[in-house]
């Protein structure tokens, strides 16, 4: 068996919606189909996540990116927990794992919607102040869609890095340039002060 797709190794080329076609209304009916849920149990589910990188792409692996301390931890996907805390009937936990992986694909959706709205050109200055407000909103969203639980801050690392490849800049510098501004200054359970975000969005719209 292959190796399991993590989604914090996940970039925004194995993400990005208008890259990988995706059917929602036909995504459980795909789902069902790819692993008999005869027994449902933390190993099925191990399967079946392989099962589903495989059909959908490796972009499916969030899914299970729970909030808190969830199956994977810190992530923004509500309707999935864990095997101990979301296994129930096969139904139902099939009919869960295919909200879930709604979830995290309209997460993908919003956020391709969102760096579009902060493009990166113009001269220097002008991509800083655009780079500011990014980051900013992206913190935010972040936030609110993990609810700033355990961990949180390592999928907001990667959305930040994720904004920049989208526009450029190559991925092993911006992953350089996040950690080396955002690792440290947030903390889990609890929301970023508007003083220290601002301190992070302008440090890291200063690197070039």
């Amino acid at each position: 068996m292959t190796e399991a797709v993590l989604p914090v190794d996940l970039s925004w080329d194995d993400v990005d919606p208008r890259r990988h076609p995706f059917d929602a209304g036909a995504a459980l009916d795909a789902i069902k189909a790819l692993l008999p849920a005869a027994r449902v149990d933390a190993a099925w589910v191990d399967e079946l996540a392989q099962a589903m990188t495989g059909h959908f792409g490796s972009w499916a692996a969030g899914w299970r990116w729970a909030h808190d301390e969830g199956d994977l931890g810190g992530g923004p996907v509500a309707a999935w927990c864990c095997p101990r805390h979301s296994i129930t009937t096969p139904d139902e936990t099939l009919n869960r794992i295919g909200e879930a992986l709604g979830q995290w694909r309209s997460w993908l959706e919003d956020l391709a919607e969102r760096f579009d709205r902060y493009p990166l050109d113009g001269t220097p200055d002008e991509r800083g102040r655009v780079q500011e407000r990014a980051t900013t909103d992206l913190v935010n969203a972040v936030v609110e869609r993990t609810g700033a639980g355990d961990a949180w801050y390592l999928h907001c690392e990667q959305v930040l890095t994720w904004y920049l490849t989208r526009w450029g800049v190559p991925a092993d510098t911006a992953r350089e340039q996040v950690a080396r501004t955002v690792s440290g200054e947030f903390e889990s359970w609890v929301a970023p002060d508007p003083g220290v975000l601002d301190d992070v969005a302008g440090r890291l719209a200063a690197q070039e």
